[in-house]
């Protein structure tokens, strides 16, 4: 059952929406935050450097970004590309090298344009370069710059062959014919209207878009390095005697007082928020936030105007030279020490003095923050200044209630904010003055409850102190490390292993049995609901049990210091692995099914987090500002976030494949490639060109033919490939940015992978023929090896029955004709009419039967060996040594050629052949019988049909009469030679008995059967 705690809670959930709003109102509101790029300091942006022990060139001389995404860079007579992640030196086909480059310009057909200090140019497209010198008309100067006009044109120039413009393939001069001045042009520049500024000598003139005539500007400058156009259309120049100066507006109208930037700067770029960067020559970048607004001002080296980025700050080198903005606004500078790249971070580091640590964070009026920590004075930060209370005293807590009050903790008491400054309000009882707030909470009747560091809870209201954990039965050393207040005045309390809830002095403790498994609770935050963030993890309340809170993350969420709900339901968590924004919408589907997994966005190092919270205290990390920004606290400075204007990078990024390894062999890739055969493992490197944040571009490849699915292989840019069949096979590879903005689109690689001979269809088809063969021999070898075997059998089967012949002859026939004729002498010694005599002649009578009986038995054993007529013949023979009556009852039908048989064999056939005939003669008192031998190809059969009264079921079945032996021996004969006999009989109807000897049994040194004859007896269906 529901307590009465949990029943209003539940009830209430539904209404603490516009609740929550109000309270949040109450707070002082938030008013729309004024954050952007031009906001910031330099320091403020998110800075990257590569140098030569990163793999970066050293002292670049230019940098260019082609259309396809790649940045290329020019350093010590080399030219390298670079994905975000890895340098590649680029070497031209021909295998000559490419000389020290001065100039490198991007063209908007995709290509490269590369101008040479010791003169001479070259053109770089899809990994061809072309080159240009005195042959072309170009003369033996170094180029200044290269330029593009809206109608394709190119334009070059230098200080001493002036300015040159190709067309059909060579430069041509340009000069009084296009009313250009002078003998020089030492910087090229097409404004966003498509006008061609060019500086000529000493002043600056221009070509409006479509014009074949320079117009003068009227206005005189020394020796120009760059030009560049400001947001407002304002031409700006860069002159290498030291100034940096707006000299024109885009029609050509000379600024009546421009103002100068003394520096002498190398590169100079307007980003898209309007700020000016500039690169100095030994003395670390600058940018001008708001160009715009310097008048007629002069500003020096020092000027607060201009910012500064020097080696000291991080920077790879102070001699900076060239100076780009990429496709996604990132601004690349190249140094005489490295590479470095500024980049917005959504996260951006708040003003406050470095080494300042373990910060107690508190909203502030107008969207102030005060925060207090235990090395500095209580700072106050607003409009990026910070101002120093007089708190001297380390600060471990601080706290805006509803009312906006801000209080703070101090080992001396309690203090809070009155008319901007801190005012000691209460100090700590005598026996827990030696302790530190941990954390600070307002219940509904206006009392501050205060829980300490090693123990004890008070409550301070109208003055006085009362000791909290004795009332609610708290022993005295129990550790609170989170506090917070409800929207019902209920105040929640965070333990080692438990939180607990106090209401009229009702105490409801929940633990591990409702569902909490957080380890130390370090964070709680009451709103539309509950939120307990632990050691282990985050969980919500629902009036009843806790359910966790699981994050869809590479790294678990772990050690939340700070929650903080917004008023949609949306969540902000500051913890270990980073600062995690889950959307209301995802909160609301996860609350609702716990089971599932949140999907959001985090923030760690790459945005510019620069540590981990502190997770002991000051508690909470997170709060929310009056003007809507979110502040974390970390151990190594603050940093703020504007949820209202998050840095998102809309771009998807290009992808590219690179190269394919074959074998450890690199080989160039194209639209196809085919690899050499028997290949075992194939590798493909590719890369997408998103330079915001590297690290977090996400890839997916695809090998269709071998890849059922999408494999997803996050930061990972290379996919293998081992013991591919062969064939031809299509590789795909997307990417998104580290926003998720994916290029479905993505690369493509036809792989064409031929076979080896062994992997050919005829070579397998020769495979599988040669097996069959083999096994055919194999059968072939088997079968003459069984008929050889069932041949010695029969032969000595024969062998044996000649021998009991001969014995049988020899001596029990010859025996019994002795007896006979001893018998008949005998037999004349009596007298002729004596009975004695006449009976003797009757036995002597039936001796002589029974031993011509046995003469024709013997003879029947020899029968076979010494009968060598065709099988037809010898079965003929049979029915007229029956005497079959009638004979015209009895017919041999032969079918097929006849052929030679084995002796042995056909000696088994005729016995069966016989015995059937016997039986049918017999037993079956048939009147026709007829016996029908085919001669086939793959056997011979033999059929003997009467029309007699059939043999009965049970006698056919059982195998014969008990006694008889002829069914019996029937059978045994066909076994032994490998035949199969059947036995059909119908009552009344007659009997059929069929023999089925195979071809390679009973055959044998027949001429005829020739592979070509079996073929024919095949397709015409007979032997």
């Amino acid at each position: 059952m529901m307590d009465a705690t949990s029943l209003r809670w539940e009830q209430s959930l539904r209404g603490w929406g516009p609740l929550c709003l109000c309270a949040f109102l109450l707070c002082g509101g938030v008013a729309p935050a004024q954050t952007n790029g031009r906001d910031r300091s330099i320091g403020q942006f998110y800075h990257s450097r590569w140098t030569i022990k990163d793999g970066a060139p050293g002292q670049i001389s230019a940098i260019a970004q082609t259309r396809d995404g790649f940045l290329w860079m020019a350093a010590a007579a080399t030219l390298y590309s670079f994905d975000g992640v890895r340098f590649e030196r680029f070497e031209p086909p021909s295998g000559d090298p490419v000389t020290s480059i001065q100039t490198l310009v991007a063209s908007p057909d995709g290509g490269l344009w590369i101008g040479f200090q010791h003169g001479g140019a070259a053109y770089l497209k899809d990994g061809q370069l072309t080159r240009y010198g005195e042959a072309q008309g170009l003369s033996p100067y170094q180029l200044a710059s290269f330029a593009f006009d809206a109608d394709g044109a190119v334009w070059t120039g230098s200080r001493q062959a002036g300015l040159l413009r190709l067309r059909d393939g060579r430069w041509h001069r340009v000069g009084a014919d296009w009313n250009f001045p002078g003998t020089q042009a030492t910087a090229l520049f097409v404004d966003r209207d498509g006008t061609l500024w060019v500086s000529a000598a000493d002043t600056l003139v221009f070509l409006p878009r479509g014009s074949h005539s320079f117009r003068d500007t009227g206005v005189r400058v020394g020796w120009v390095g760059r030009i560049a156009q400001a947001p407002d259309g304002v031409i700006w120049i860069a002159e290498l005697d030291g100034n940096v100066r707006p000299v024109v507006r885009a029609n050509g109208e000379p600024l009546p007082a421009p103002a100068r930037i003394e520096v002498q700067s190398g590169g100079m770029v307007f980003d898209r928020e309007g700020s000016l960067w500039l690169s100095t020559l030994g003395d670390g970048m600058r940018r001008v936030p708001h160009a715009e607004r310097l008048g007629d001002r002069r500003i020096g080296r020092f000027d607060p105007a201009a910012e500064i980025f020097t080696e000291k700050d991080g920077l790879s080198a102070d001699y900076v030279w060239p100076l780009i903005q990429d496709r996604e606004g990132n601004i690349w500078v190249g140094t005489s020490g490295g590479l470095d790249c500024f980049r917005h971070s959504s996260l951006v580091l708040a003003e406050f003095p470095r080494g300042s640590h373990d910060f107690a964070l508190a909203a502030g009026d107008d969207g102030a923050l005060w925060a207090g920590s235990t090395n500095r004075p209580l700072m106050r930060l607003h409009d990026k200044q910070v101002e120093f209370a007089a708190l001297d005293e380390p600060i471990r807590c601080a706290y805006r209630d509803p009312d906006g009050i801000v209080w703070f903790g101090t080992s001396n008491g309690i203090w809070r904010i009155e008319d901007g400054r801190p005012v000691l309000v209460a100090t700590v009882p005598v026996e827990a003055n030696t302790l530190q707030v941990q954390a600070m909470t307002k219940d509904a009747a206006g009392g501050l409850w205060v829980a300490m560091s090693m123990g004890g809870l008070l409550r301070w209201k109208d003055g006085a102190w009362t000791r909290m954990d004795e009332q609610l039965g708290m022993a005295a050393r129990t550790r609170i490390l989170s506090a917070t207040t409800d929207a019902w005045g209920g105040v929640w309390l965070g333990f080692n292993d438990a939180v607990a809830r106090v209401d009229q002095g009702l105490v409801r403790r929940y633990g591990a049995a409702d569902g909490l498994h957080l380890g130390v609770v370090t964070a709680l935050r009451a709103g539309r609901r509950l939120w307990v963030g632990g050691q282990f993890g985050l969980v919500h309340f629902d009036g009843q049990r806790f359910h966790p809170f699981g994050v869809a993350s590479g790294e678990p969420l772990r050690g939340v210091a700070g929650i903080l709900e917004m008023p949609d339901g949306g969540l902000w968590i500051h913890a270990v692995p980073g600062i995690f924004h889950f959307s209301a919408e995802e909160v609301a589907r996860v609350v609702a099914d716990p089971s599932q997994l949140a999907r959001g966005e985090r923030f760690d190092f790459l945005d510019g987090l620069p540590a981990r919270p502190t997770l002991l205290r000051p508690l909470p990390t997170a709060v929310q500002g009056t003007d809507g920004r979110l502040w974390f606290a970390t151990s190594n400075g603050v940093v703020w976030i504007d949820p209202t204007r998050i840095f998102r990078n809309p771009l998807p990024p290009p992808v590219h494949i690179r190269a394919v390894r074959v074998d450890g062999r690199l080989l160039a890739p194209g639209p196809s490639l085919t690899v050499p055969a028997r290949t075992m493992n194939i590798e493909i490197d590719y890369t997408a060109l998103s330079f915001a944040v590297p690290e977090r571009v996400r890839f997916r490849y695809r090998l269709e033919g071998v890849d059922e699915a999408w494999q997803d292989v996050g930061t990972r840019r290379e996919a293998y490939y081992m013991h591919l069949e062969p064939g031809r096979y299509r590789f795909r590879v997307i990417a998104a940015n580290n926003d998720g903005v994916w290029n479905e689109t993505g690369a493509t690689l036809e792989l064409i992978l031929p076979p080896a001979f062994f992997q050919t269809w005829w070579f397998r088809a020769l495979c599988i023929a040669s097996a069959l063969a083999g096994l055919w021999m194999l059968f072939l070898l088997r079968l003459r090896q069984v008929r050889a075997r069932m041949r010695a059998l029969l032969e000595e089967r024969h062998r044996e029955r000649e021998r009991i012949a001969r014995e049988l002859h020899d001596t029990l026939l010859q025996g019994i004709q002795g007896l006979i004729l001893r018998f008949q002498s005998v037999a004349e010694l009596l007298p002729a009419d004596a009975p004695v005599r006449v009976a003797m002649e009757k036995a002597l009578d039936r001796a002589e039967a029974v031993l011509g009986e046995g003469r024709d038995r013997v003879k029947g054993l020899r029968a076979a060996s010494e009968s060598t007529g065709e099988l037809s013949q010898a079965l003929a023979g049979v029915g007229e040594d029956l005497e079959l009556n009638p004979p015209e009852g009895f017919h041999v039908v032969v079918e097929g050629q006849p052929a030679s048989l084995d002796p042995l064999v056909r000696d088994e056939i005729l016995r069966i052949g016989r015995e059937a005939l016997v039986n049918a003669w017999q037993h079956a008192n048939a009147r026709r019988i007829e016996v029908e031998l085919t001669y086939d190809y793959g056997e011979l059969r033999l059929r003997v049909r009467d029309d007699g009264c059939g043999i009965d079921e049970e006698v056919l079945q059982a195998g014969g009469r008990h006694g008889h032996w002829g069914l019996s021996g029937m059978r045994e004969r066909a076994r032994k030679i490998g035949a199969r006999l059947d036995i059909w009989c119908r009552s009344e109807s007659g009997t059929e008995v069929e023999l089925r000897v195979p071809a390679a049994v009973v055959y044998r040194g027949d001429p005829k059967r020739t592979w070509r004859n079996r073929l024919r007896c095949i397709v015409g269906g007979g032997r």
